[in-house]
């Protein structure tokens, strides 16, 4: 396995091609906009460049004693703000000494620069990158090392500690299994994890003798009406499935605008297609476990 091992933390963002950042940086606040935004993006010459913040009074880039040949895992606060967790990494991956510019400028392409008017800027390369997508990103890992510095070097500059062994393992483990594929198609997988999830969502609800009725193509605000005698007689049921171990879920307008009728519940599956597992949740424990993110917004003149 690699003899170089690093983990950066950076901000978040979803695609890392050019779209917002978030995190707590103030910068980053104000304009969700940092150098790391264009991270996992394919330069002209088919390398990538990453950004990662300063280190020390001098604002220089990490200094490793040998600056190649590095595995670099690339965390961020979930969302700006939630738990440490992992976005992507490097192969193979070089530290620059000094932050250079993005080599776009030197392409002969029109190129965008920061709020500022400056150059995007790196301070690591490689040929070899990969971007964990949004819905796959389940790797959470301790944040305190992280307080003072950007960068934790896991394997290969000097440190022996019983943590870094820990990082260096689960490092070794992403880069060894990599990122969960499916073997369906996006589409095809989204409805079978549907399909699955609803199926789970009749026999768990019939096994607590409630007769179910479908609801889902009436547009109603949930999916399944659960009646039965006993206390509670009556539940509104919405069922959300992942193919994942994390709970995790979209909801539209409708849905959302439904949550405060109080026979409302939340019926999520999770590892739908392997080993389903089902929770059923109040709104109030919906709310006390989840955040949401607004992922778009419509735009309707004012009066």
């Amino acid at each position: 396995m690699d003899n170089r091992i690093a983990f950066v933390k950076t901000g978040w963002s979803d695609e890392y091609s050019g779209g917002p950042v978030v995190g707590r940086h103030t910068h980053i606040s104000e304009y969700e906009e940092a150098h790391e935004k264009y991270n996992f993006l394919k330069a002209p010459n088919k390398r990538y460049y990453a950004y990662i913040p300063p280190i020390g009074s001098k604002y220089r880039p990490p200094q490793p004693k040998n600056n190649k040949n590095w595995l670099i895992v690339f965390v961020s606060a979930r969302d700006g703000n939630g738990p440490l967790t992992v976005v992507g990494w490097y192969e193979n991956a070089t530290f620059e000494r000094e932050y250079q510019s993005r080599p776009e400028y030197k392409s002969g392409i029109d190129f965008e620069t920061d709020v500022d008017g400056n150059y995007y800027s790196y301070c690591i390369s490689t040929n070899s990158a990969n971007l964990i997508p949004n819905n796959k990103r389940d790797i959470v890992i301790p944040g305190n090392h992280f307080k003072r510095t950007p960068i934790v070097y896991a394997k290969g500059h000097g440190k022996k500690d019983e943590w870094r062994d820990e990082f260096t393992k689960i490092a070794e483990d992403i880069v060894k299994n990599g990122v969960r594929q499916s073997s369906f198609p996006e589409k095809e997988l989204r409805q079978a994890v549907e399909e699955a999830s609803i199926k789970e969502a009749f026999e768990y609800l019939k096994k607590k003798n409630y007769k179910v009725t479908d609801r889902q193509k009436d547009n109603c605000g949930y999916d399944l009406l659960a009646k039965r005698e006993k206390s509670p007689q009556e539940l509104h049921v919405e069922v959300k499935g992942t193919s994942l171990e994390t709970k995790r879920f979209f909801m539209s307008r409708n849905e959302r605008q439904y949550m405060p009728n109080p026979k409302w519940r939340l019926l999520i599956v999770t590892n739908a297609l392997v080993y389903p597992e089902v929770t059923l949740l109040t709104e109030k424990q919906v709310e006390t476990m989840f955040k949401f993110n607004v992922m778009s917004w419509e735009a309707v003149l004012k009066r």
